[in-house]
């Protein structure tokens, strides 16, 4: 996908971050995008400030969580603007989670947002973008988390992972349609992913939303920004790439976690 103009996208986990950077490029370059987030002020100063920059953006309140929500707020999108061309499944939560150490409530939440929150974006837009016959392009956001398994974050990684899967899959579904798909690797962006539990369904581990996190810190010194991951998204749009990564630097990690399959296989022979 090159060209934007007079095109409509949905991007969930649009207000902030990674989700508004990537409005914020696609609208610059005339896509109409529609912003889907939980936090209604955020939603209206992401939709202002785009706005003042010449972006024609609309804005929804969205949990991804709820299928029933979702199905509404997606048969309005195409009732007002009668097609969609991008997809953007975008909102994600983290939150620490060693073995043995983490309540199913979390384990249900994490689960809810990053796997079935794409799960239902894909259900509820993909028959209409098929239907429509234009071409059209899906981005599921997972992480470098979803190559590489990280400790003590074991309910982020197994969502991360499900993504890829999914998503890998979903790109052979479409091979013989007008609908292309990419899977979102990215490893440290200067977002708020790691105050992320501020959303929790759990107001009391949300109120600990703001407390000093070892992550925030990690994310303040090494992360990439926003603007540099909005730009190589829409490159690979361009080329239709399937994984996108964004830190060249941690690809012997991938490589060893690859290697390490690749022994284990051959002892079969």
């Amino acid at each position: 996908m090159k060209q934007f103009e007079d095109t409509v996208g949905f991007l969930t986990g649009g207000a902030g971050g990674i989700g508004l950077g990537v409005a914020r490029e696609l609208g610059m370059r005339g896509m109409t995008v529609v912003l889907a987030d939980v936090e209604q002020h955020t939603l209206e100063a992401a939709a202002a400030a785009l706005s003042s920059e010449g972006v024609r953006v609309d804005t929804v309140l969205l949990d991804v969580r709820d299928a029933d929500r979702y199905r509404d707020v997606a048969d309005s999108v195409l009732n007002r603007y009668g097609k969609l061309n991008f997809l953007f499944n975008n909102a994600g939560v983290a939150c620490r989670s060693p073995a043995t150490g983490t309540d199913f409530a979390d384990w249900r939440w994490v689960v809810d947002v990053n796997l079935m929150g794409v799960v239902h974006g894909v259900e509820l837009f993909l028959p209409h973008m098929l239907q429509s016959g234009e071409p059209g392009y899906i981005i599921n956001t997972a992480s470098l988390a979803g190559h590489i398994a990280s400790p003590n974050m074991l309910s982020y990684s197994a969502t991360k992972f499900a993504v890829v899967g999914y998503s890998e899959g979903l790109h052979t579904e479409l091979r013989d349609t007008p609908i292309d798909i990419s899977i979102l690797a990215p490893a440290w962006v200067k977002t708020r992913i790691a105050h992320s539990t501020r959303n929790h369904p759990d107001s009391g581990i949300a109120a600990d939303a703001e407390q000093e996190n070892p992550l925030s810190k990690l994310i303040a010194d090494e992360g990439i920004p926003v603007e540099q991951l909005a730009a190589r998204v829409v490159e690979c749009m361009a080329s239709k790439t399937l994984h996108i990564f964004t830190h060249p630097e941690f690809w012997p990690l991938i490589e060893a976690r690859m290697e390490r399959v690749r022994e284990d296989h051959a002892q079969l022979s």
